[in-house]
């Protein structure tokens, strides 16, 4: 064949290789974006002289490391806005790493807040740095585990657990921004045997799940377009995000306004609009567009799914109290696992380690799960952190579910022996809880379970030898010092539980004060020894000393509840408890010493 025969040839069957694979771009494309491969544009703030130019292809990468260096000089330089933006950059430079969107967060999070020493500082950059993960990285990566186990470790570990010394402050903005977004219990919720908080730990989901995307789908309903009609003659377009929440929340406050109203007719404008507020034929039309636009708030604001939110309180048998940064990290723990399950590594590292967290958030919840909001927490008062018993069966079925998929080789008994030590000091902390709260048929089911799969000398004088031996301590007697800071320290649980309301809680512990109290007046060595005051001086002098350091609003709920009169504010405290000690003599120390000895060996 002559040899510009075979040019021509060779060139007419490139062209119409390059034709047919043409007539692929579409199709592939499309794939593509079914599999989110397709990269973002490249950030409007770089400059377009720099990026936009026909070497792009082969000029992101040194510009992406560029970048990373000057973060990390910005960072050092205490430059952190600048550095924020350009971690940014990096991120949507580089959209399908998700290791850059890992790291940026866990940067945010960890590393720029403890930079600061304000709580708000901190807590903003906490906040950037998990919203990042969340809000940016998720949806470009959706079926990333990494990403998910990210977030929900931040949100567990930096705002839930007690590694920050503002980790209060965060709680508190954590679970005020949720209250915020599903809104305030109903009027006359409130009751006795009813607490506020009770009302986020059995909230209604299911209309949330219920309410329509798209406020158009809405404007179906008659009823709802005519009062969005209604409200537009006042100046208020309940069509725009968050303009329906505002208004009835400055309707509670009592703060509510009609503008661009002359002068003289705002006071009869407001008597109107305050009367189509309440009128009872437009309540379901508000009730709905209360809903949607909560609704959005949840999904847009929080990126949580109210059906998926639904479904797993369906699982789990109990509704979780989405005020808990663990709520929110259990959520997105099983979230990733569920969306990593057509990836090739089935059961990779970061799978293991996120249905770890799922675990670790149960236990959280049953230790620290039941969160009180002080009166006065709009002025940064934290949150009051306790035990949750109602995960206690939720926790143990997950011991015995993930015993069984956690490891193939056989064990002695139905918990895995990486679990036992924590199953057993669990389950020993739940029959307390439980004989606590009176709740005597659920701790008897736990002791049962201990004594036949985990026998110890300390089961064999049943559920009542075994509770006796639990308390044992509260039955020492120590000097004088010891046992009266005891005895205050247990005191000012009891008020600082009044003061959030948890009334139940209070008793308790000033019961239990109480106890220790005549305990040591019974059985102290030396009549010298003993108190020269009574029980309720004692509680009197703390409530003053040492519940009178919170807050002004939580200072007066204990004075009231205790029935005293509260001190002025800037008053001196009055001393009526003595503040020289006796001093054990050598024969005093070792009669209590025996004592304490003969109790110690009543164990069996």
């Amino acid at each position: 064949m002559r040899p510009s025969t075979r040019k021509w040839l060779l060139t007419l069957t490139a062209l119409a290789l390059a034709f047919a694979a043409s007539l692929r771009v579409g199709p592939m494309n499309e794939l593509r974006e079914a599999h989110q491969l397709i990269l973002p544009p490249l950030p409007k703030k770089v400059s377009s002289s720099a990026l936009l130019t026909p070497m792009l292809a082969l000029g992101r990468a040194p510009l992406v490391d560029y970048l990373w260096l000057r973060a990390t000089k910005l960072k050092d330089e205490g430059r952190f806005f600048d550095a924020y933006q350009l971690a940014q950059w990096i991120c949507e430079m580089q959209p399908k790493f998700p290791s850059v969107w890992a790291f940026q967060g866990w940067n945010m999070a960890y590393n720029i807040s403890v930079t600061h020493q304000s709580a708000e500082e901190r807590w903003r950059w906490v906040r950037n740095g998990y919203e990042l993960i969340r809000d940016k990285g998720i949806p470009l990566n959706p079926n990333n585990t990494q990403l998910y186990r990210e977030l929900a470790w931040i949100l567990f570990h930096k705002v839930g657990d007690l590694l920050d010394e503002w980790q209060g402050y965060y709680k508190l903005q954590f679970a005020l921004q949720m209250e915020d977004v599903l809104g305030p219990p109903p009027e006359g919720y409130e009751r006795a045997g009813r607490l506020a908080g009770d009302y986020y730990r059995s909230y209604d989901y299911k209309p949330l799940a219920d309410a329509p995307l798209k406020f158009e789908d809405l404007l179906n309903n008659a009823d709802i377009a005519a009062f969005a009609s209604k409200m537009d003659a006042f100046g208020f377009d309940v069509r725009q995000t968050g303009v329906y929440l505002g208004m009835i929340a400055a309707w509670k406050d009592n703060t509510l306004e009609v503008r661009n109203v002359p002068e003289g007719r705002k006071a009869d404008q407001l008597v109107a609009l305050k009367s189509a507020l309440t009128d009872p034929a437009s309540q379901k039309a508000r009730r709905s567009l209360e809903i949607f636009w909560r609704a959005w708030r949840v999904r847009n604001e929080l990126k949580l799914d109210p059906a998926k939110v639904i479904e797993i309180n369906n699982t789990l048998g109990l509704i979780l109290d989405y005020r808990l940064p663990e709520s929110h990290a259990l959520y997105w723990s099983i979230l990733g696992v569920e969306k990593g399950r057509g990836t090739r590594l089935n059961y990779d590292i970061h799978k293991l380690n996120t249905r770890r967290l799922e675990f670790f958030c149960l236990q959280k919840m049953f230790q620290r799960g039941r969160i009180a909001m002080s009166r006065d927490s709009k002025s940064g008062e934290p949150p009051l952190m306790q035990p949750d018993v109602r995960v206690a069966k939720v926790l143990f079925d997950a011991f015995v579910r993930d015993s069984e998929q956690f490891e193939k080789e056989k064990h002695e008994g139905p918990i895995s022996q990486n679990f036992i030590t924590g199953f057993v000091g669990f389950t020993r902390t739940a029959i307390l809880r439980y004989h606590e709260l009176g709740m005597n048929k659920e701790a008897q089911e736990f002791f049962d379970y201990l004594k036949k799969y985990y026998p110890d000398p300390m089961y064999e004088r049943g559920i009542s030898g075994f509770l006796e031996l639990q308390f044992r301590e509260d039955k020492k007697i120590y000097d004088y010092r010891t046992s009266l800071a005891r005895i205050e320290a247990m005191i000012y649980r009891g008020l600082v539980h009044y003061a959030y309301d948890e009334d139940e809680d209070a008793i308790r512990f000033i019961k239990r004060a109480k106890d220790l109290f005549d305990n040591y007046q019974r059985t102290v060595a030396s009549p010298r020894l003993k108190f020269t005051f009574t029980f309720a001086q004692t509680i009197e002098q703390v409530a003053h000393e040492r519940a009178g350091q919170l807050s002004r609003p939580s200072y007066e709920t204990i004075c009231r509840k205790l029935k005293i009169q509260p001190l002025p504010e800037g008053a001196t405290i009055p001393i009526n408890l003595p503040t020289s000690l006796p001093a054990e003599s050598p024969e005093e120390k070792a009669a209590r010493e025996k004592l304490n000895a003969e109790l110690d060996q009543s164990r069996p």
